[in-house]
């Protein structure tokens, strides 16, 4: 027992209360009465009136732990429904749930009837249903006072008719961010039509459980905030966030904001909890790069560097992990700015480096590195991540011909016939979106299919838990133009890979690979 009650106390209530109401309940106010407010307060926070950590028992025997540890929500989550972790089934402890005429019966037989008041208070202050009988010991026995124990009564009656933001009984209101100037205007433009052009095909097909669909746009990371609290949102739909990775972070922790995020650099398959990528981001196309470079080659013998931004914390330890993986030879870690210092090049070369991973900087370093390496005699096999390294690897000397590559997580040649792709087109067609940035409508539509499936499998008693447990528990969707998406606990990246593409310089583009899938490290 005690082993289930450490594992609870350790679960990950982070995710349950993420997903929580941004403030529907929070303080005291005239329509909200202090009781319902402390409750919240002991539900959420494991807090009593005075501020300070409850004081609980758990297991046989009996350990003491305190606070948010062992607070409420983070083993019967945010909406009190119970989620299932490590094994453990936390009930439903709803108030009608709880008060239900015909009464409960428990896992293993045990059979109670109806709880009220004084039967709930001894359940969580001794541990003892209705019927006198010992609750499982991972349910933590708490040392409330009789106000308190009143107090988180009243918020369990209360939670049922709570909602979180954005909800409203005939309309659900999401919202995105993309920008209208700037050189990420004209790709935004043409995902805020695809957008609008989704949510109108949805809400003429009836909408979702009866509700229709609202787009909420703001121009950039930094008026968001502002934007949504005005008009509050129930989640973040393709936002654009390429260079705004931080700010939408912070927004999404700020205001307990779920995100659907198909353009970003960072992401990552442990991304934070309530922030679902497409695909992955540089440190994670690196690694497709990286075992792309492997195959059908002794890494042992392999030695490798890799060219980083300062202060990057992502792609070198990636790589360094891979490396250890597999083995191989050594990896030299150097800033971007070396790129463009002949002698560090020289080195390099010195060294005998036979694989070159450039994963920051842009053209300019790129360029002069390979200038250099052609002077030297020095022709390496040359990684980029993401495109934004193929102009200089087109203009690259020819001698470098065959030796330059690009990991993609998509590939236009790549024409897929699913259903939903089939019907990416339709819409495109039908609403005369033009031919203009179809990738860039591709991975909005794409976010927009996997939110919509989330808000179906939620059901009409929405909240932005359900929503979350519904998008983890995707496995191979079909979400259009895009490989199969699965997320997962611990998995926030839904297509995990991507595509080797090479270079040819003065050329164009060659593919190289199929898709090539990632473990999560």
């Amino acid at each position: 027992m005690r082993a289930d009650a450490k594992r609870l106390a350790r679960a990950a209530g982070a995710l349950l209360l993420a997903m929580a109401a941004a403030a529907p309940i929070g303080r005291a106010s005239a329509a909200e009465p202090d009781p319902v407010a402390l409750g919240r307060r002991i539900f959420v926070e494991g807090h009593n009136e005075r501020g300070e950590p409850i004081r609980a028992l758990v297991g046989t025997p009996p350990s003491a732990l305190a606070g948010a540890a062992v607070a409420c929500g983070n083993c019967h989550g945010a909406d009190g429904r119970g989620r299932p972790e490590g094994g453990v089934v936390p009930p439903d402890i709803t108030w009608p749930e709880l008060t239900k005429p015909y009464g409960h019966v428990r896992n293993g037989g045990r059979a109670h009837g109806p709880f009220d008041e004084r039967s709930f208070a001894r359940a969580v202050t001794e541990g003892l249903d209705p019927a006198g009988q010992r609750i499982d010991g991972s349910m933590p026995r708490f040392s409330l006072s009789a106000s308190e124990m009143a107090a988180l009564s009243a918020y369990l009656k209360h939670l049922p008719s709570q909602r979180d933001p954005g909800i409203a009984d005939a309309s659900l209101r999401l919202g995105t961010i993309l920008p209208d100037s700037g050189p990420g205007a004209e790709t935004a433009a043409a995902m805020r039509a695809l957008l609008r052009a989704a949510i109108g095909d949805l809400n003429e097909r009836g909408g979702i459980h009866g509700r229709r669909l609202e787009l909420v746009i703001a121009k950039d990371a930094a008026s968001a905030a502002q934007r949504f609290r005005t008009e509050p949102v129930f989640a973040l739909v393709a936002p654009y966030a390429i260079g705004s990775e931080q700010a939408l972070a912070r927004l999404s922790t700020e205001q307990r904001l779920g995100v659907v995020a198909p353009l970003t650099l960072a992401a990552a398959a442990d991304s934070p909890l309530q922030m679902f990528y497409l695909y992955p981001g540089v440190a994670d196309l690196a690694r497709v790069l990286f075992d792309y470079a492997a195959r059908g080659a002794d890494t042992k013998t392999q030695r490798m560097a890799v060219f980083v931004d300062d202060g990057d914390d992502t792609v070198a330890p990636a790589l360094r992990a891979q490396c250890q993986r597999q083995q191989c030879g050594g990896l030299d870690v150097l800033p971007v700015r070396a790129a463009a210092e002949p002698g560090a090049v020289a080195r390099l070369a010195h060294a005998g480096v036979q694989s070159v991973f450039f994963a920051g900087g842009g053209d300019r370093e790129l360029a002069a590195l390979l200038r250099s390496a052609d002077t030297l005699g020095w022709r390496p096999a040359v990684y980029a991540p993401g495109s934004s390294a193929a102009r200089a690897m087109y203009a690259a000397p020819a001698s470098f011909e065959g030796r330059l590559f690009v990991a993609l997580p998509t590939r236009g040649d790549l024409q897929s016939a699913t259903p939903a792709a089939l019907a990416f087109e339709r819409l495109r067609a039908s609403r005369g979106l033009g031919s203009a940035h179809a990738a860039a409508q591709g991975f909005a539509y794409a976010a927009m299919a996997i939110v919509v499936e989330g808000l179906r499998q939620a059901g009409r008693d929405l909240s932005r838990e359900r929503f979350a447990r519904a998008l983890e528990a995707l496995h191979r969707f079909d979400a259009g133009p895009t490989p199969p998406v699965s997320y997962g606990p611990g998995r926030r990246v839904g297509a995990f890979g991507g595509y080797v593409v090479a270079v040819e310089p003065g050329q164009g583009f060659r593919p190289v690979s199929g898709w090539i899938g990632l473990d999560v490290l």
